[in-house]
């Protein structure tokens, strides 16, 4: 299901109030069935990375970012995605040159460029085929309330631009559960950007966005389709970019060959570039891929250090 998300997840309206009974039915159902859930250990270590709002809190690019720090340490790290909105539905190692984004999810074709990445819904089934395949270590991409797999090591991120809006349960708020039961599975928090942390999350490590092309600012109209939309034009302003029109889309939306014409309509009347995504890139029919920029970021650890060391006394142990 694909949607953008509602104003009012961003406020403590009435609204949210009167939705707030489905939120308790909602997390009462996720704890009942997490509990039913059999949990099954592999023989390589797992490490999960997940997070409390229902999208847009810089997951995939965390997972990105560890893969480098586990090709340090000599690991040959295998990723796990769930292919969300993916048309395949069994566990299959992702090939970026021969599947599209419909076929594995948008995520999954972005990992897949870095390392091995396995996309499916049966997450034991993916870790046990990336071991088959060489794998030393699994990083599960987007896991934290999934109890299928045994996770060695959880690593919650928060974007602090984004938090967690009124701080309520999916349908009130944005959560997709409480933030004490998030933390407590959690051993550690990955604090992205310099805001200030949600109520309840403890001290965490910082990380960064970073562009990885040089950045030419410039008049542009730029669009998104993720689960926080507002970040990537914030990003955009705080790198130098004047936009002039910024149109948000759905999480995952797949665009249409009219939305593109449209939007290509805009820039081309206006005389200025039209930019979005890295993971949107992907999603955009063949024939415009040459009329728009694609932004590129990494995420950087402030301290990898400390994320390295974490992560290497857990694979001791």
């Amino acid at each position: 299901m694909f949607f953008l998300a509602p104003k009012f997840w961003r406020q403590n309206n009435m609204l949210s109030r009167l939705l707030q009974p489905a939120a308790w039915g909602y997390e009462c159902i996720s704890l009942w069935y997490g509990k039913r859930t059999k949990t099954q250990k592999v023989s390589v270590p797992v490490i999960c990375v997940g997070n409390l709002v229902m999208g847009g809190a810089g997951k995939t690019p965390t997972v990105l970012a560890l893969v480098d720090v586990l090709k340090k340490m000599d690991h040959s790290p295998h990723i796990l995605s769930r292919g969300y909105g993916a048309v395949i539905k069994d566990s299959i190692l992702v090939n970026s040159k021969k599947h599209t984004y419909l076929q594995v999810g948008d995520e999954a074709l972005l990992l897949a460029e870095k390392a091995p990445t396995w996309a499916g819904q049966d997450r034991v089934l993916s870790a046990k085929l990336a071991i088959s395949h060489g794998a030393s270590v699994i990083i599960m991409d987007d896991g934290l309330q999934n109890n299928s797999l045994h996770k060695d090591l959880s690593l919650l991120v928060v974007d602090t631009l984004q938090g967690f809006g009124n701080g309520r349960v999916f349908p009130a708020g944005p959560l997709r559960e409480s933030p004490h039961r998030g933390v407590r599975k959690s051993s550690m928090t990955i604090a992205i950007g310099n805001g200030d942390l949600p109520k309840g999350i403890p001290e965490a490590t910082r990380a960064h966005m970073r562009a990885v092309d040089e950045v030419c600012p410039r008049p542009v109209i730029a669009f998104a389709g993720l689960g926080y939309p507002e970040k990537f034009n914030r990003t955009l302003q705080d790198y130098g970019f004047e936009v002039k029109r910024f149109i948000p889309f759905p999480d995952h939306h797949p665009y249409t060959i009219p939305e593109l014409e449209r939007l290509l309509k805009i820039a081309t009347r206006r005389k200025i570039d039209l930019i979005t995504t890295a993971k949107d890139f992907l999603r955009i029919p063949e024939r415009f891929k040459k009329k728009v920029f694609a932004f590129n970021v990494n995420l950087e650890f402030e301290e990898p250090e400390k994320v390295h060391e974490l992560i290497a006394a857990k694979l001791r142990s």
